[in-house]
Formats: C-alpha cells, structure tokens, sequence
C-alpha cells in the first residue's frame, strides 16, 4: 500500500518496455519487489525481466548464531543474479538449542523437549513442537513430502543411538520407524553423513566411504546398502538432489594435488556419469590454511550447487551451475562472514530459490527489512 501511495505522487518516467526491462535487469532482486509495486506496466516489466533478461538463481545463506546469551542470530544472503550480499535483519530466532542444518534448504534446533525448524527459503518462519522422544546431539534432519525426518544422532546412553523417529506435518504427530542401517553404527552423525531429499525418500551417503542408502518415511524402512563408484579413488563424498537428479560432488588428491568433481548418479543402481570438473584455482579457494580440505560440504538448489569448507577464515564458496546440456560453469562467492572476526559463534549455510513472492511476504512482516551492500 505505502508502495502504491508513493508511486502516485511520483512523477513515474516513461521508458519504453524492451529498456525498462533492460535496466531491471541489472537492479538487485530485493529492490525489483517495490518496483514492481510502480505501475501495472512496471509489474509487467519485471516479470517479462525475470523472465528474458536476467533469471534468478539459488541464493547461498548463511546463518549465524552466538554460543553466548542472548545467542542472537544473523543472517546474509548471496544473490548470484546480482552479485550483491543482503543482510536480513530482524529479530533473534527464540533459542532452543544450537543452530544446524544437515539439508540445503532446512534450519533446526533440537533439544530434550522442544524441536525448532524451518524450510523458509530465508530462514523468517519457524515452526516449535514438542521433541522426539529419543535424545539427539547431532541428527540429520530433512523434509520428505508431509514428514520431517530425524535421524540418528543419538547420545550414547540411549538404548538406539540410531533411532529414526518422524514428524507428520499434517497431524502433528511424531511416530518411531525402523532404525539406521547397522553398518553405520559408526557413522549415524551428521558430520559423517551427506544427505539429499526427494518427495518421497531421504537419501544418505557415508562421506567417506561412499556407502549410500535410501529411506522410505511411508513404510518406515531403509533400503540395503549400494555403493557410490564415480572410478576415481574419492575421499569425500557429498550428493544433493536436483532437477530430479541425484548428485555426487567428490574430492580427491592425488601427489598433494587435490580435484574435485561432479557426476549425475542414477536411481537404480546408484552408477555415475561424469559431468565435470572444478579449475585447480577454484579447488584452491577451498582450503583452509590451517585444515586443509578437512569439511567440505555441498548444499544444492535449482541447477546451482555451493561448495563450501566448513571452517572459519575460508574465504571463499565455490558455485557450481548444471548446464542442461551437459558441463558446468563455475565462480566463486567471497564469504563475507568469514571477512569478519566471529568469536564466540557458530556459522551454518543453506541455500534456496528465492522469488518475489518469498521476498515480498517478509518485507510485509514487521520489523524485517534487507541491506545490500554493493557487489564485490
């Protein structure tokens, strides 16, 4: 409405469509949401850019949450589309406990009575309901169709460290399903695991030996183990789904020299098909000077998949686009928190396809607003 009022006592420019569109083109999505409030021409401008000259692209997010009371929240936003950082700010997330994500579009916190979560693109709602009945230190946790999965992760004084247990998001009811796979007794953390979602299953892969399974939230049950077999000797192993299509990002090194590549697995049974390799100068962006390559992780949206190493002071992602015809094209983000000193908090990263739609609802809510800092 305060959009709609302003543009009528403005003088609004007359520009024809095909520049207009043009120019949006190049302003940054969060500002094309009161452009888009002008005129009913400037609405068909932006949508007809959205569309022709200028498409949106997943965002990489990144979450950060201080390990002290208040334990406030912050959370920046990359837009590839515009190569600019947004700071959402609004108030801090009620703490639960400390802020996770084992899936590229899900944030959670988990504690022996309450479970927090959101699969909001940007992290703004957030849904609380009383706990699994086992206690969790560090489950994976992704939606599947109407469930959220939570698994493994258990303490080690409960009687299941791998219990899977579900909660129905149409009932609001949790309910117990048959336990981890026994081969992964070892490895049933999140930190051992990289997991990929559909509607219907929840896929997990043993980062380091490429062992994978498939979990069926309708019957219960996990699947047999299969093995990833890319025929290359890969240390790490991280997959995501996209575009209907199951994915492997792995890394390796060979004589000091570290590669990483990406290969489209199939269903059935799990084989792999190369689609492309990260440039040694990207490969580089990912160590950790004092760590190596000890985490590396993937999160996954549309056809862009963020590759990040998990520690403090890396500065830089590397993004990765799925050409449709086949290959990849890849860049880099700088990490803007990682620029930062950040004593004292733990850092999470996401990423989602963030529109319009998603970006006008929260600049609706009270007091929520965004801050782009000028591309890098």
């Amino acid at each position: 409405m305060a959009d709609r009022q302003m543009a009528e006592q403005l003088e609004v420019p007359e520009f024809h469509a095909d520049v207009l569109e043009t120019i949006l083109s190049h302003v940054p999505l969060v500002d094309l949401v009161s452009a888009s409030h002008v005129s009913n021409s400037w609405r068909a401008a932006v949508s007809s850019s959205l569309i022709h000259h200028n498409k949106p692209r997943p965002w990489l997010i990144l979450h950060t949450q201080g390990t002290r009371s208040p334990y406030a929240t912050t959370t920046q936003a990359y837009d590839p589309r515009s190569g600019v950082w947004v700071k959402l700010s609004r108030p801090s997330i009620p703490y639960i406990s400390d802020l996770k994500s084992s899936h590229s579009n899900c944030l959670y916190m988990l504690s022996s009575s309450r479970f927090s979560f959101s699969f909001d693109p940007l992290g703004f709602d957030w849904r609380h309901v009383a706990g699994p009945i086992v206690l969790r230190r560090d489950p994976i946790v992704a939606r599947v169709g109407h469930s959220v999965v939570v698994a493994g992760g258990g303490c080690d004084f409960e009687d299941d460290p791998m219990a899977v247990e579900i909660y129905d998001l149409s009932t609001c009811a949790w309910h117990a399903c048959d336990s981890m796979p026994g081969n992964l007794r070892d490895t049933s953390a999140s930190i051992w695991l990289s997991v990929a979602a559909t509607d219907e299953k929840l896929i997990v892969a043993v980062k380091e030996s490429g062992s994978i399974y498939w979990f069926d939230p309708v019957v219960k049950s996990w699947s047999d183990a299969f093995k990833l077999s890319p025929g290359q000797p890969v240390q790490s192993y991280n997959i995501g789904y996209t575009n209907n299509t199951l994915i492997l990002v792995g890394l390796w090194e060979i004589q000091n020299v570290a590669r990483v590549k990406v290969w489209r697995v199939g269903e059935e049974e799990f084989e792999c098909e190369e689609i492309g390799e990260m440039p040694s100068a990207y490969v580089e962006k990912l160590r950790s000077e004092s760590f190596g390559y000890c985490s590396l992780n993937i999160r996954v949206a549309g056809s862009t998949v963020y590759v990040y190493n998990n520690t403090w002071g890396v500065e830089e992602v590397v993004a990765c686009e799925l050409i449709p015809d086949g290959g990849c094209r890849w860049w880099s983000v700088n990490n803007v928190v990682a620029r930062e000193e950040r004593i004292g908090e733990r850092l999470v990263f996401t990423c989602a396809e963030v529109g319009i739609d998603e970006l006008g609802r929260v600049m609706r809510a009270e007091n929520r607003r965004f801050e782009v800092s000028p591309p890098s």
